[in-house]
């Protein structure tokens, strides 16, 4: 019964339901969940019975991180801290039952893990060596034997996907040889059950679908649409068209590919859409959440062809004050896909007057949130550039030009509107928002920035905030100080209700600018769809807590996946250079040494040095370091001081 209510991500569920699927009397169900509710496990609503993610014994998804430790994921999307080597062998996307050990302000509970409800099928992926009867690949420091009648005809070398049992494992697909040198970096998605196939059912339903008529539909051909997008990106689910009014404002329409047209809802596709919740980034590989039949071609924006759309008009001063807006159910024809080298560079032919006035107009949106309060922690991202065998051939500051941020400004601004615009009608949606910074760390933020003689309050308020930030400009003391800020700050998440945007000092925002690729914004495209249509879709309404759930829950996963990838290349960069000598900032102090962020973004303890020398280093401090020694199984990396005998410690 546990595991039912959890593996639904605590959808709550009627005592008749259960005892339904179960295949149980009625009055036992009845009787097992009043004790339930007795002992705090369950709380029961209008809906029926679901997980109290309050209660001292709860039950969530378990979710590993490589330094050990893990969280189990319930609902509210609260977590809950595992500490190293007490997983009782649980593995990511296991259901567990724990009992809380400890509460702490600012932190999440400490939990033990008492029983294991549900375990989820493991994969790995690797290369297939074959055998005389057996074949095999390698699974770390064991073999998995793959039986003949198992392997699915794989070829000596071929790169595989692998169901495991035990010792034993049976290949689910082979992938293609370009992947040859990402099977590493597929291999970190495939452990968290993060697949790049589709299941058959699915990609049969896919491949019947064809161009569907696009009559009844707001005509919006004649409207020159642009997309700008990165080189290698062709999912392309959003694209703008600008042009000033005889008023001397401007009209701009976001214009975003309506996914909904073609995922109906409750279909293979959906569900399919739904499990996978995102698409994943393995740095230059992607693991996508439609299969490339939509999110490549009917749902892709691509120059030339007629496309269904949901639309965001709104009409904008020079300087970016809303004067109105509207949503459209839309067929637009784009006319340009353009790069955000092209348009950063000038290089945009003749859609190049097009793209100075949007970018005009889009730094007029961005001084409208500043003024409004909004703030971002900046922390530079990191770019790797890696060759046909997966070898990081360059790493760096990822380059974050204007193209970018014209396009982030106009999604932010029809992200918003689309909040604003469902709120107008009364109808519940699913919101994206962030609470600000977690409580009880405020002693300790101005304990760190005290060094450098300032002070906060705790919380900050969002504008309070970015006016500190902008002190920091081009201080050394402004990437520890924002990385600290940043550790301290609540993720965004989402939302069955209200939950306001502390980063954009937004009371009410929303994802729906891309839903090739997140399934929230598929999810708020079909309530906006709804409103256009003046229809309620109560359907919508009760998927909405656990479409929020999921979402949340699924994000923070492909970040983690997305993460390690990233950690995974860092390091194996680093060891490719050995004795090199690399310029960093120390950003924090711990007992094993000081943390460093080096300028080509690694991260990382120093440890080799004398002791004394390393106790005088405090944060803002720069430092020459090189590689001392790399733990993969962690993801972590550890430096020695330059000139110092990497032997001493």
């Amino acid at each position: 019964m546990l595991t039912r209510l959890a593996r639904e991500f605590y959808r709550p569920a009627a005592p008749r339901e259960l005892a339904q699927e179960l295949e149980l009397a009625l009055h036992l169900v009845e009787k097992a969940l009043a004790s339930l509710c007795a002992r705090g496990v369950l709380k029961r609503g209008e809906e029926g019975y679901c997980f109290n993610p309050g209660a001292d014994l709860i039950a969530g998804y378990f979710q590993t991180h490589p330094r050990g430790y893990g969280f189990v994921h319930t609902g509210d999307d609260r977590q809950y801290y595992v500490p190293p080597g007490t997983a009782r062998g649980a593995g990511d996307g296991d259901i567990v039952l724990a009992e809380v050990q400890a509460r702490e302000p600012g932190k999440a509970p400490l939990v033990q893990i008492t029983d294991i409800l549900h375990r989820r099928q493991r994969y790995l992926v690797g290369q297939f060596r074959a055998g005389s009867g057996l074949g095999s690949v390698q699974d770390g420091t064991r073999k998995i034997l793959i039986p003949v009648r198992a392997a699915r005809g794989a070829r000596e070398g071929a790169g595989v996907v692998v169901a495991v049992s035990g010792y034993e494992g049976r290949v689910v697909c082979t992938l293609p040889d370009e992947d040859l040198g990402r099977l590493d970096l597929l291999n970190i998605a495939a452990r968290r059950g993060i697949l790049p196939l589709f299941p058959p059912a699915v990609e049969e339903e896919a491949a019947r679908l064809a161009a569907q008529d696009l009559g009844r539909r707001e005509d919006m051909r004649d409207m020159a649409v642009v997309t700008v997008d990165g080189q290698d990106v062709w999912d392309l689910d959003d694209g703008f068209s600008l042009f000033r009014l005889e008023n001397g404002n401007w009209l701009l329409g976001v214009h975003v590919a309506d996914v909904a047209h073609y995922v109906a809802g409750g279909s293979a596709l959906d569900r399919e859409a739904l499990r996978r919740s995102f698409s994943v980034y393995l740095l230059d590989r992607e693991i996508p959440m439609l299969p490339a039949r939509l999110s490549r071609d009917l749902c892709s924006l691509l120059p030339g062809r007629e496309r269904p759309a949901v639309s965001c008009l709104v009409e904008l001063t020079p300087a970016g004050q809303v004067v109105s807006f509207r949503f459209a159910e839309t067929v637009i024809c784009s006319r340009a896909r353009l790069t955000y080298q092209q348009a950063a560079e000038g290089r945009c032919g003749p859609w190049q007057q097009l793209i100075a006035a949007a970018m005009q107009l889009a730094g007029a949106l961005a001084q409208r949130r500043r003024q409004r309060g909004a703030a971002y922690i900046a922390l530079p991202a990191t770019a790797i550039v890696l060759d046909a065998a997966g070898r990081p051939l360059a790493m760096g500051p990822r380059r974050w030009d204007a193209a970018r941020e014209m396009v982030e400004e106009f999604m932010i601004l029809a992200n918003e509107l689309a909040a604003e615009y469902l709120h107008q009608r009364g109808m519940a949606f699913l919101h994206r928002g962030n609470a600000g910074f977690h409580p009880g760390r405020g002693e300790e933020v101005n304990a760190f920035i005290a060094r450098w003689g300032y002070k906060l309050q705790y919380p900050p308020p969002a504008r309070e905030l970015q006016q500190f930030l902008d002190r920091l400009q081009g201080r050394p003391e402004m990437v520890p100080v924002s990385r600290k800020l940043a550790r301290c700050l609540q993720k965004s998440r989402y939302s069955a209700a209200p939950l306001g945007h502390y980063n954009l000092a937004l009371e009410r925002y929303t994802h729906f600018s891309s839903p090739i690729r997140r399934y929230s914004d598929l999810f708020v495209q079909r309530q906006i769809k709804a409103a256009v249509r003046g229809v309620q879709a109560p359907e919508l309404a009760r998927e909405l807590p656990r479409a929020a759930e999921l979402c949340s829950y699924k994000e923070r996963l492909v970040q983690d996946v997305e993460g390690e990838c990233l950690e995974q290349k860092k390091l194996e960069y680093l060891e490719a250079r050995p004795g090199e000598i690399f310029a960093a900032t120390v950003a924090d102090t711990t007992p094993g040494g000081p943390w460093v962020m080096l300028d080509n973004t690694a991260e990382g303890m120093v440890v080799a040095g004398s002791r004394s020398k390393l106790q005088e280093y405090v944060p803002g401090d720069r430092v020459q370091i090189k590689v001392h020694k790399l733990d993969y199984r962690a993801k972590q990396a550890y430096f020695a001081l330059a000139g110092v005998d990497s032997g001493q410690e």
